[in-house]
């Protein structure tokens, strides 16, 4: 359970998470960096990804207890650092593409902040897809043992969307070394991003299964607990929709040498989570509200 501490931290954390996200995707705040050093670069990230991180290990530890959060987040950073090194050595599942300079330290071919930030964002997604189906106590049932992984890829992907042309095309963190449809990110990205994250909700959901230790997992009676996890997803959305008002028109060239206008990319990149992840954040709100739970 959740004690006035905890709450008041995590509070915090989803308030920085949401400047970070309003001002840091905003392009001018992208070309200072980039004029700055790769090092700012890497630093504006980190504070994203460490508050993602930070909130899904306090919220996690409160109800999972953090030796099932310690074994999660295991599955998350192995499943995801085989599937990115074997994309980037055979182009399956994502595609073909190599990471630049810009995300700092690597373990191999794939950057050390990658695993973290996959786990920082499968949290969220976890804890929505139980609230979605109106389960307020993160158990796994036999009848919900391939919903919810099923459900939570699709809130992974939808954050995908939104995020990856932008991260790749115009900022250069990663390069789709063939380009692809969607503003420079191949059809492929997409479909290989669901299999990664379906396979790692999958092993989660075996795994709190057949944990012996399941049935101490007590349900949270606080509805901010959860409003928690609502707002900070919904945070991540802030910096797409800031860059469309921010930004300053021009084009950008993919590694295929296609050309992209910047007004449609950020357009575009702001119409996907409004239409996606708020609807999300919309029915995830309604059903908190409206369930059994209670307030304090």
């Amino acid at each position: 359970m959740f004690n006035k501490n905890h709450e008041f931290i995590l509070w915090l954390l989803v308030a920085l998470f949401a400047i970070i996200s309003f001002i840091g995707a905003m392009p001018f705040a992208v070309g200072i960096a980039g004029k700055l050093s790769i090092i700012a670069i890497s630093a504006r990230l980190l504070f994203a990804i460490s508050a993602r991180l930070l909130f899904a290990l306090i919220h996690g530890s409160q109800r999972l207890g953090w030796r099932r959060l310690g074994i999660m987040f295991g599955i998350t950073c192995i499943v995801s650092w085989c599937y990115e090194s074997l994309s980037i050595a055979t182009g399956f599942p994502f595609g073909h593409y190599v990471y630049t300079s810009e995300l700092g330290l690597k373990l191999g071919t794939v950057p050390l902040m990658i695993m973290p930030s996959y786990f920082g964002v499968c949290y969220l997604a976890w804890a929505l897809a139980h609230v979605l189906l109106h389960k307020f106590d993160l158990k796994i049932e036999k009848r919900l043992m391939f919903a919810i992984p099923v459900i939570a890829s699709f809130i992974m992907v939808m954050w995908d969307m939104s995020i990856d042309p932008a991260s790749s095309t115009v900022k250069h963190e990663w390069i789709w070394r063939d380009g692809g449809g969607y503003f420079g990110v191949p059809f492929s990205n997409f479909m290989g991003w669901f299999l990664c994250v379906y396979t790692i909700f999958q092993f989660w959901a075996f795994y709190l299964m057949r944990s012996n230790e399941m049935q101490n997992c007590a349900e949270d009676s606080k509805k901010s607990s959860w409003y928690l996890v609502i707002i900070i997803y919904g945070s991540i959305f802030l910096g797409p929709i800031s860059a469309v008002f921010t930004n300053t028109g021009g084009s950008v060239t993919d590694a295929s040498s296609q050309v992209w206008p910047l007004k449609a990319l950020y357009e575009t990149l702001g119409l996907v989570p409004i239409f996606t992840m708020l609807f999300v954040i919309c029915l995830a709100f309604f059903k908190v509200q409206k369930s059994t739970i209670g307030s304090k």
